[in-house]
């Protein structure tokens, strides 16, 4: 039966949706519906590298950051539903000199937390990662508590959770309309009729910022394309060893668990999307590749990695993650639109921060802060800035395209 009323409406079943729901359950907060228009994770969610770093080269950013991880360490007790973490640890390698202050920032982080890293010479790097080659770095970070997981997986066991705690999940229904009056919140309209509310969780990906236009709050986010792939399986690839990071080239690589080498990174022709351009049933899935991109990083990753220039590619993977203008989230309740809590804004990084966003979500509505945010997520801390779309889109793809080296 499709419920009529709610205390709280989340809009969107991918991992920062679900991840709201679940966190709102546990505080005690009852009779939450969850509306997603197709499958859960069937946005920009699976196609993500579900990499799990917990270090900020900013101090306020750590407490969120080591909140997601140890989520992630206990995840089953949280959830009660278990995932595979590897925690595999990962290298951040800077190769030249001008990126050294990089990986020292997150040396001194770690230091501070009490937590061990240790720079290690190219040798050392190559036992753990087998198929990586270096001639010289000028510094190699090796952080052991790092690692990754499956996205789908962590939306499942949100989405499980929450459904065990009381949470109901609807599944392919379509929001067509939120209802207000004198300012607040009454309503969400969907196809398959009203849900009378007090709170909405705006969390639909992608279609966070069209969402919010209908009601209308200006939401400066934009998703911004980020492509991935995967090899065939390498003898040389060892499944135990870390993910590793080139900060002068933006790239990443992992090992799949199939046995081959997951290959992403940053500042490959970032390109931004206005979804409104695309039909009401458009999948994620459906996102057209950028060959010239995949042509960038395939020669970036293969300077270190040269194993990949024999590998076959048997998976492409794109998504479109949302990206603001100062690289952190959005997490608020619209002042325009009371009882409307935007989140977006996940810098290609939601499977990493999605317990500390469901977290925060949770402290809007309940009235607390229980968690420090990493910096201002407010929904209106651009102020005048970025008011048109050329310059709030070639902002965040300047903010893409520099991820890995801090935005200026």
């Amino acid at each position: 039966m499709f419920p009529r009323e709610a205390q709280v409406v989340v809009i969107g079943g991918g991992v920062l949706g679900t991840s709201a729901a679940l966190h709102l359950a546990k505080a005690g907060v009852k009779n939450i519906v969850l509306v997603d228009r197709g499958p859960l994770a069937s946005g920009t969610t699976p196609f993500a590298a579900g990499q799990v770093g917990y270090l900020s080269n900013t101090p306020d950013g750590v407490p969120f950051l080591t909140y997601c991880i140890e989520f992630f360490e206990n995840f089953e007790k949280e959830t009660g539903y278990p995932i595979d973490f590897r925690q595999n640890g990962s290298l951040r390698i800077a190769l030249q000199e001008q990126h050294v202050a990089n990986v020292e920032s997150y040396r001194k982080t770690v230091k501070k937390l009490g937590d061990h890293a240790e720079l290690i010479a190219p040798a050392q790097a190559k036992e753990l990662a087998p198929t990586l080659e270096l001639d010289s770095a000028e510094a190699i970070l090796h952080l052991p508590r790092e690692g990754f997981l499956k996205p789908r997986a962590v939306a499942a066991g949100y989405a499980s959770g929450a459904r065990d705690l009381g949470v109901d999940i609807q599944i392919h229904t379509h929001v067509t309309g939120v209802g207000a009056e004198d300012g607040r919140v009454r309503s969400v309209e969907t196809n398959r009729g009203a849900i009378e509310t007090e709170w909405v969780v705006l969390a639909a990906g992608a279609w966070t910022r069209q969402f919010a236009q209908i009601f209308p709050i200006e939401v400066k986010s934009i998703p911004v394309r980020h492509q991935a792939f995967v090899t065939a399986p390498l003898s040389e690839v060892s499944l135990s060893q870390p993910i590793v990071r080139v900060v002068d080239s933006q790239i990443y690589m992992r090992p799949e668990l199939g046995g081959g080498l997951l290959v992403g990174g940053y500042g490959f022709r970032p390109t931004s999307f206005d979804m409104d351009e695309y039909p009401p049933d458009f999948e994620i899935a459906a996102l057209e590749p950028d060959r010239i991109y995949y042509e960038r990083l395939r020669a970036a990753a293969e300077s270190v990695f040269p194993c990949l220039k024999s590998a076959s590619i048997i998976q492409e993977r794109r998504g479109l993650p949302t990206v603001t203008p100062d690289a952190f989230p959005i997490v608020d309740e619209s002042s325009s639109m009371k009882g409307m809590v935007v989140v977006t804004g996940c810098q290609v990084g939601g499977i990493a921060r999605s317990p500390a966003v469901g977290r925060i979500v949770t402290d809007i509505i309940k009235g607390e802060r229980t968690l420090e945010h990493p910096a201002d997520l407010s929904l209106e801390r651009f102020g005048d800035e970025y008011n048109s779309d050329a310059s709030l889109r070639s902002r965040v793809e300047h903010v893409d395209g520099h991820l890995y080296w801090g935005v200026q």
